[in-house]
C-alpha cells in the first residue's frame, strides 16, 4: 500500500505538471499563431476526438483488466488494433475533402490528412502504454511524458516558428505519438509483438464493444450541451457555458487524469486477488469524494470571484449556471469509479445502461425545464444525473455486491463533510465586502474552507483522515531522519 500511496503521488504531480506544460504552450502558440489558423486545427480536432473512440475498441481496458497476459493476447490485441486504428486513417484520410467542404475551410483538409497519419503508428504505441498502466509502472510513464511533453511543446514551438500556420499542431501531433510509442515499447521490461494475431479476435472484440458503446455514450453526454444550447440558444450561450463547465471541471482536471490512470488495473487487481471489490470501491471513491465534494461546494460559493478573476467581467453571464453544474458534477464523482470496477470484474456492458439513461434523462429534463436561461439549462442537467442514480445503484448491487444501503452510508459523509465546507465558505464570503478583489476572497475563503475540510475529515472518521495521519507521520519520520 505504501508503494501504491506513492505512485498515487507521483502521477498526480507528473500529470498536472503535463497540464501545465500545455497550458503555457497554448499561451506561446496564442503568440505565434493566428486565431484563424489555431481555429482551423481545432475543428479539425474535434474529429479526430470522435474517432478515437473507435479506434481503442475497448482494446487497452482488455489489457489493463486480464489476469495474465500472454504473447498469443498481445499479438491477438494488436491483431485488433491495427484493424480498427487503420480503418479509422483510411476513413478520416479518404474524407477529408469532404470535412473541408463541410466547414468550407480548404484547409482543414490537409490538417485532417496528417493527424490521420497518427492513427497508423498508434497501434504499436498503445499496446505498451497499456502494460505500463496496468502494472501502475509510473516512474517509467513519468518519463514518457516527461520527454514527450519536451518534444510536443519543443516541435509546436519550432513548426510555428517556421511559418506551419494551421499544420503546426498536426505534425507535432504526428511526432509526438511516434515518439511516445518508441519510449513506451523502449521502457517495458517484457518482448512486444509486432506482427498481429488473429486468434482471439472474438473475446476482445466482444469485451471491447461495451468499452465502445460506454464510451460513445459519454461522448454523447459531453456534446449535449453544445448541441442542445447551440440548436435552442445562441452561438455566445455556447460559450458561456462553456466557461461555466471548465470552472466547475477545474478539480476534475487537475485530479482525476490520475484516477484515471490506477482506477481500472487496481480494481481489476483487486477482482483477481481477492474476489469482491465492493469494499475497497468505497474506501477509494470515499478519497476521491472527500477532495471532490469540498471543491466543488467552494467552487459554488465563490463562483463570481472565479470567473472575475479567471475571464473578466464579460463573462459573468456564465455565473447563474455554476452552482446548479457543480451539484452535477458531485452527483457524476460519486460514481467516478463505476465503469472502471465493472471492467474489472469484466462486466464492461453493465455501465452502457446507466450511462444511457443519463444522457436520456438529461435531454428529457432539457426539454422539459428548458426557458433560454443557462442556470435553467444547468438546472437541467443536474437533474438529469440525479435521476441516473437508482440505475447506478441496481448496477452496483448487481454486479459489485455493493448494497445501496452501504453505499448511502458512506456517501452521506461525504455530503455532510461538503455541506460544512459549503456553508463555512458562504459565511465566510458574506462577511467580507462584495467589492472585495476576487483573489482576496478566493484566498481568505479558500483558506477557511481548508480548516472545514480537515475539521470534517476528522470529526467524520473519513478514510481520508487516515490518509492524512500517515502522510504527517511520514514527514515527520523524514525530519527526524534526513
Amino acid at each position: 500500500m505504501i508503494s501504491v500511496r506513492q505512485k498515487v503521488a507521483l502521477q498526480f504531480v507528473v500529470s498536472n505538471l503535463a497540464l501545465i506544460a500545455n497550458f503555457v504552450l497554448s499561451i506561446v502558440l496564442a503568440r505565434l499563431l493566428t486565431p484563424q489558423e489555431i481555429g482551423i486545427f481545432s475543428m479539425s480536432a474535434v474529429l479526430m476526438a470522435v474517432a478515437h473512440v473507435f479506434r481503442d475498441f475497448g482494446v487497452t481496458a482488455f489489457i489493463k483488466r486480464e489476469k495474465e497476459l500472454t504473447p498469443d493476447t498481445l499479438r491477438n490485441a494488436l491483431g485488433v488494433l491495427l484493424i480498427t486504428s487503420w480503418s479509422v486513417a483510411a476513413a478520416m484520410f479518404f474524407s477529408a475533402p469532404y470535412w473541408a467542404h463541410f466547414f468550407h475551410e480548404a484547409q482543414v483538409l490537409l490538417v485532417v490528412q496528417v493527424l490521420a497519419l497518427g492513427f497508423v503508428f498508434i497501434p504499436f504505441g498503445a499496446i505498451p502504454m497499456a502494460i505500463l498502466s496496468r502494472e501502475m509502472a509510473v516512474e517509467k510513464s513519468a518519463r514518457i511524458t516527461a520527454v514527450t511533453s519536451v518534444v510536443y511543446f519543443g516541435s509546436s514551438v519550432g513548426l510555428a516558428l517556421a511559418g506551419f500556420g494551421a499544420m503546426t499542431m498536426a505534425w507535432a501531433n504526428l511526432v509526438n505519438i511516434i515518439v511516445s510509442g518508441a519510449m513506451a515499447r523502449w521502457v517495458v521490461d517484457r518482448p512486444l509483438p509486432w506482427l498481429p494475431g488473429f486468434r482471439q479476435l472474438h473475446d476482445i472484440v466482444h469485451f471491447g464493444l461495451g468499452n465502445l458503446l460506454t464510451a460513445l455514450l459519454k461522448a454523447a453526454d459531453n456534446a449535449l450541451p453544445d448541441i442542445l444550447l447551440g440548436r435552442w440558444m445562441t452561438p455566445a450561450a455556447v460559450g458561456l457555458f462553456s466557461r461555466a463547465n471548465s470552472t466547475v471541471n477545474m478539480v476534475g482536471t487537475a485530479l482525476l487524469p490520475t484516477v484515471n490512470f490506477f482506477a481500472l488495473p487496481y480494481m481489476a487487481k483487486v477482482h483477481h486477488t481477492h474476489g469482491p471489490v465492493a469494499g475497497e470501491y468505497l474506501r477509494a471513491s470515499s478519497l476521491i469524494n472527500a477532495l471532490m465534494l469540498p471543491a466543488l461546494a467552494a467552487i459554488a460559493v465563490l463562483a463570481h470571484d472565479i470567473v472575475s478573476l479567471l475571464y473578466g467581467r464579460a463573462w459573468l453571464e456564465a455565473v447563474p449556471a455554476i452552482p446548479w453544474l457543480c451539484l452535477s458534477y458531485a452527483i457524476s464523482s460519486l460514481f467516478t469509479l463505476s465503469a472502471p470496477a465493472l471492467t474489472g470484474v469484466g462486466k464492461p456492458y453493465a455501465a452502457i445502461g446507466p450511462n444511457a439513461v443519463l444522457v436520456a434523462a438529461k435531454v428529457a429534463c432539457a426539454v422539459w425545464l428548458m426557458d433560454g436561461t443557462l442556470h435553467t439549462f444547468a438546472l437541467a442537467v443536474a437533474l438529469g444525473q440525479l435521476l441516473s442514480v437508482p440505475y447506478y445503484l441496481w448496477i452496483h448491487e448487481r454486479y459489485l455486491g455493493l448494497r445501496w444501503t452501504a453505499w448511502t452510508r458512506s456517501t452521506m459523509s461525504l455530503v455532510v463533510q461538503a455541506l460544512l465546507v459549503g456553508c463555512v465558505c458562504l459565511g465566510i464570503r458574506q462577511m467580507l465586502p462584495q467589492d472585495i478583489a476576487p483573489w482576496i476572497a478566493i484566498v481568505v475563503t479558500g483558506a477557511c474552507a481548508m480548516l472545514a475540510f480537515l475539521t470534517g475529515c476528522f470529526l467524520l472518521s473519513l478514510p481520508m483522515a487516515d490518509e492524512l495521519k500517515r502522510m504527517r507521520h511520514t514527514l515527520m519520520q523524514r525530519r527526524r531522519n534526513p
